[in-house]
């Protein structure tokens, strides 16, 4: 009996061994999965970046193709900003976002932005469209932010 005994006990230690190895694999598959989702999810959120930019200049293309200013009074702050990289410049050097005491929501049409904060509504215009127009005597393409200062 105490043989039997033994011998059941020493079987069930073995498959409790091999059943913890089998956990112990399953868990190392699981967070390799896990790892692998990850990474997958960083290269989607790049890849869909990729893509709202693309798509972001494919708009601008269009609009300068058609001769349609690409800002306009009535767009909100975040699709300006989804038209030209230097947008954020230009608004910063109008004293639009970027510090404390001028903050001004993405939600905000460039129009309300200006009256809110005392802007000049046409030299902003002026600014943001010039980002985009093809400059005379050189090839197309943005201004610098400091040349735009000057002019205004």
């Amino acid at each position: 009996m105490t043989t039997v005994a033994v011998l059941v006990a020493v079987f069930s230690l073995a498959i409790a061994y091999l059943a913890f190895r089998r956990a112990n694999a399953v868990e190392r598959r699981l967070a390799e999965t896990q790892d692998r989702l990850q990474d997958l999810s960083a290269q989607m959120a790049q890849a869909a970046e990729e893509l709202r930019e693309g798509l972001a200049s494919l708009r601008l293309e269009l609009r300068q193709r058609a001769g349609e200013l690409a800002f306009t009074p009535d767009m909100t702050i975040a699709e300006a900003l989804n038209v030209h990289p230097r947008v954020k410049d230009v608004l910063a050097s109008f004293h639009l976002g970027g510090c404390s005491h001028c903050a001004v929501s993405d939600v905000d049409t460039i129009e309300g932005a200006c009256q809110s904060y005392g802007i000049d509504q046409k030299a902003l215009m002026q600014a943001l469209n010039q980002l985009i127009a093809p400059q005379s005597g050189s090839s197309s393409g943005p201004i610098k932010v400091a040349s735009m200062k000057l002019e205004l």
